[in-house]
């Protein structure tokens, strides 16, 4: 795959970690992330988790150069994160 192609697993992987995320919070789960959970304590969830994400998701963008050899340890970091999503959601349902 090339760097833009993982960009676009980069981001995909994001907007479904933020998705499950909403639905975990919504089903009474807590956020582990400090720095999410921080933002969410000045703004509403799904805002936190668009500024944020959408802050990183700009970040890797702008230095593709220097980060797409660490784009396949992100995304896979992320789908990893996504599992644990959906463990946690399927244990509170």
């Amino acid at each position: 795959m090339t760097a833009h192609h993982w960009l676009a697993a980069f981001v995909a992987v994001n907007v479904l970690d933020a998705l499950l995320t909403l639905y975990a919070l919504k089903l009474g789960a807590s956020e582990l992330n400090p720095l999410m959970k921080q933002a969410m304590r000045v703004m509403p969830a799904p805002v936190a988790l668009l500024a944020v994400k959408g802050a990183y998701i700009i970040a890797v963008g702008a230095m593709m150069a220097e980060v797409a050899p660490w784009l396949p340890w992100l995304t896979a970091f992320f789908v990893a994160v996504c599992a644990w999503n959906v463990a946690q959601i399927l244990k509170m349902r």
